[in-house]
């Protein structure tokens, strides 16, 4: 299966990536909002781990080319959720969809994923 990982903080993203990887799934990992909308435009994914506060940084650009439609036939997990978070407003959310609080950690993320499939 093919992730994608948005997550602007390197060394948390390349140790969920390295995590996901010996488990043999496919991981792109993207950095910025450019890196995101350029994989999903090129590829297909079976699942999205996306980091809110990343995804935050890049709202409005993501809701101009209304990303958040492209990516909801997918599930997401939402990782570093502040309190009562749910979805993206963008987006609707997906049954397979989850959401870990802040702060999370990468085993975690990556359990959490893995359960969710």
């Amino acid at each position: 299966m093919d992730v994608v990982i948005l997550d602007e903080m390197k060394s948390r993203r390349a140790a969920i990536a390295e995590s996901l990887e010996k488990n043999r799934y496919k991981v792109v990992q993207c950095a910025t909002s450019n890196d995101f909308m350029n994989a999903i435009s090129t590829m297909t994914f079976g699942h999205f781990l996306i980091d809110v506060e990343s995804w935050q940084h890049g709202r409005s650009l993501y809701a101009y080319f209304q990303i958040g439609k492209k990516i909801e036939r997918v599930p997401v997990l939402f990782y570093n959720a502040p309190p009562n978070f749910t979805a993206v407003n963008e987006r609707t959310k997906h049954e397979k969809d989850s959401v870990l609080q802040t702060p999370a950690e990468v085993d975690s993320i990556v359990d959490a994923m893995a359960n969710s499939l």
